[in-house]
């Protein structure tokens, strides 16, 4: 494909990014912290469908204001069909976290990872159509979803009671406004810089800066599966009062971010350089220096996910929103000037400083929410 095929892809990624949270309206760590059960397994799968319905159309109404090519439009519309695939595993996992099977949570992502990926990568070389490719990323995982992670979940879902569906759906989306809100700004101020790089610099700069964040997402990857089945322990402990156990487990979870950050920075900085050129060839040796920031933004995309997590369990969730908005100021404030003077750079130099101030807000809510929230249980 080259960075031309690789920015494209870039970019639906980015919009697609973007987009997706309104689908997902942050509701993952709601769901699997509502251990009782306040709103039915059939109330969140029906709000995921109107939800998901929303950000389809936003997403084609985004494209076509843009002005893209009818093949960029195509790819970009059919890479958000995909991720809205995920975003209806997403409920289904949720119903599975909450019953602690993590097991088959683990299976369906394997599954769907190998999969997915050997025929995307199959189809793009054989045909050498990145649309081609995208289409068969859609089927497969929809695929997935529907014969392997909606009949596992069939057997732990709560039945509904008789209560008026549409009014709790509406009272679902309600309460989880301020997580949508939150997960809507965070996703954008994650992808701004990139957005800003492809205008400012091309399609084939931003392919060339998303080349090299590729093997960074492993560090994300492996936080996300330590912190996600943590959710579902740290509101049992919550809910029971336990503030001994809510803080040796928030304890281990910290320790763990840190050796991972640790690892992480000491092994793309001494190998990364290596690894870069092994996997793309001398072309990419001119954009290797990006590694580092990379990986520190990604440490801090990691941080930012498991305390917002921690704020839900808390529902902390206006000051979650007040600490996104923040974050999001920013990051669009700074986005173009950081480009303009520091290039690939500024991409990475802004995420850093947007991350940060999250972070910062985050830990202090953080702190004050425990103390007080024991302190009530006592």
């Amino acid at each position: 494909m080259g960075f031309e095929g690789a920015g494209i892809l870039t970019l639906a990624i980015t919009i697609s990014g973007v987009v997706i949270g309104v689908s997902l309206y942050g509701m993952r760590s709601f769901q699997v912290s509502d251990i009782d059960g306040k709103y039915s397994d059939r109330t969140y799968k029906f709000s995921r469908i109107i939800t998901s319905a929303l950000a389809l159309v936003i997403c084609a109404l985004f494209v076509l204001l843009n002005g893209y090519s009818l093949y960029l439009c195509l790819c970009i519309l059919v890479y958000m069909c995909f991720k809205i695939t995920e975003s209806a595993s997403d409920i289904f996992q949720g119903i599975l976290q909450r019953a602690l099977r993590m097991d088959y949570i683990g299976i369906s992502f394997i599954i769907k990872g190998v999969i997915t990926l050997v025929l995307f990568i199959l189809v793009v070389f054989l045909t050498n159509d990145l649309l081609a490719g995208i289409l068969v990323l859609f089927v497969s995982s929809a695929a997935i979803v529907i014969f392997y992670d909606a009949h596992k979940a069939r057997r732990f879902t709560q039945t509904s009671s008789n209560s008026d569906l549409f009014a709790n759906v509406k009272d679902l989306l309600k309460e989880c406004l301020p997580i949508a809100i939150y997960v809507l700004l965070f996703n954008t101020v994650a992808l701004i810089p990139r957005y800003f790089l492809e205008l400012q610099m091309g399609v084939e700069a931003l392919g060339a800066y998303a080349t090299v964040a590729m093997p960074v997402v492993i560090v994300q990857v492996s936080a996300s599966f330590v912190f996600n089945p943590l959710i579902t322990p740290f509101a049992q402990l919550l809910n029971k009062g336990d503030s001994v156990g809510f803080k040796s487990l928030l304890f281990k979870a910290i320790l763990f971010i840190l050796i991972l950050s640790v690892v992480s920075l000491l092994g793309f900085g001494l190998l990364g350089d290596w690894f870069l050129l092994l996997l793309f060839g001398p072309k990419i040796e001119p954009f290797t220096y990006l590694l580092v920031p990379l990986v520190i933004c990604t440490i801090l995309v990691a941080v930012s996910w498991f305390l917002s997590t921690i704020l839900v369990v808390l529902r902390k969730l206006k000051m979650l929103l007040l600490a996104s908005i923040t974050s999001f100021i920013v990051v669009i404030s700074t986005s173009f000037p950081f480009i303009m003077v520091f290039e690939y750079n500024g991409a990475n130099f802004v995420l850093i400083l947007g991350l940060g101030v999250f972070v910062l807000i985050c830990t202090v809510v953080m702190v004050s929410a425990i103390r007080s929230s024991f302190k009530m249980a006592h």
